[in-house]
């Protein structure tokens, strides 16, 4: 019979659990002799419908966790304690602990396994306004501006996203609605976000778990910001990390992790990697122009 194996994956945020899943089908892969998955997350409804895992646990306080180990082998994932974890592929930082060694291209592809059908309406353009640290959020007046632009083109326009508060980050995480725009901020589960990213033809957000999520899907994404290299967050589809992706940086291309000042201009107000305004519609319209284009022939 096959060995069950408990995974604690410590990581709290949403699109570092996304980042597993991957590495557990890599696991399973080569293990070496059959086994069987059980994990314990802060995010176990990202993996109840998986096919890599047995079980999706809570973490909770903790419990659960320790009973199991008591009987079966438990792997951490997410080791904190063994590498800066900003300053590696999110993958690797992932799979090289557990002696996987790094993943190529194709074994880094983002998967999602919603349990919700799909009750998603269809938009053209899906935008995430969401408000976190500094370096990775782009200003409400900024979005709302890009927003009017698009609408201005005559598409239809969505806002999505969930207000949360982060205990390891200790910051609560917002995403505002936009005036003109569909409205689905604080309304849908992951589930039903993922669907939504799914049908639009772009979808423009920060760096944050919803990125990440869209990295599953096969839609047009604009990422917004350059604070965490973008290759230390790669989505791969299809082998490829540049697939249907476009990324809107500022004037730094070097991660340093400040929040309170620039490092590179000294401000508190204004973060180099943070995109200004022309980058981030050159970017948006350069895609809507390429779908126009696209249909049109």
């Amino acid at each position: 019979m096959a060995e069950r194996i408990g995974v604690y994956l410590t990581c709290e945020g949403l699109g570092d659990c996304l980042f597993a899943i991957p590495v557990l089908k890599s696991l399973l892969k080569n293990w070496g002799e059959p086994i069987t998955l059980d994990i314990f997350t802060h995010h176990p409804d990202l993996f109840r419908n998986s096919p890599y895992v047995k079980t999706a646990s809570p973490i909770g306080d903790g419990t659960a966790l320790q009973l199991y180990a008591s009987s079966r082998r438990v792997i951490k994932m997410f080791d904190t304690e063994w590498c800066h974890h900003q300053k590696i592929d999110t993958f690797d930082f992932m799979s090289i602990p557990l002696r996987l060694g790094t993943l190529d291209f194709d074994e880094k592809q983002l998967e999602y396994f919603p349990l919700e059908a799909d009750q998603a309406e269809r938009f053209d353009v899906v935008l995430n306004t969401s408000q976190t640290w500094i370096t990775r959020s782009w200003p409400h007046e900024s979005w709302q501006r890009l927003a009017d632009r698009i609408l201005e083109q005559g598409h239809s326009v969505a806002v999505i996203g969930k207000d949360s508060y982060s205990q390891a980050d200790r910051l609560m995480k917002t995403s505002r609605p936009l005036a003109g725009c569909t409205d689905l901020t604080n309304r849908q589960s992951i589930d039903q976000a993922f669907h939504t990213i799914n049908r639009c033809r772009l979808f423009v957000s920060g760096q944050n778990g919803l990125s990440v999520l869209a990295g599953a899907t096969d839609a047009e994404i604009v990422v917004l910001g350059s604070s965490i290299a973008w290759s230390h967050r790669a989505i791969y589809r299809q082998g490829n990390p540049m697939h249907r992706i476009t990324y809107a940086t500022g004037h730094c291309d070097s991660y340093c992790g400040a929040s309170g000042q620039c490092r590179k201009n000294g401000s508190r107000e204004q973060f180099d990697c943070v995109p200004g305004y022309a980058a981030v519609e050159q970017a948006v319209m350069a895609r809507l122009s390429a779908w126009k284009s696209l249909t049109a022939g």
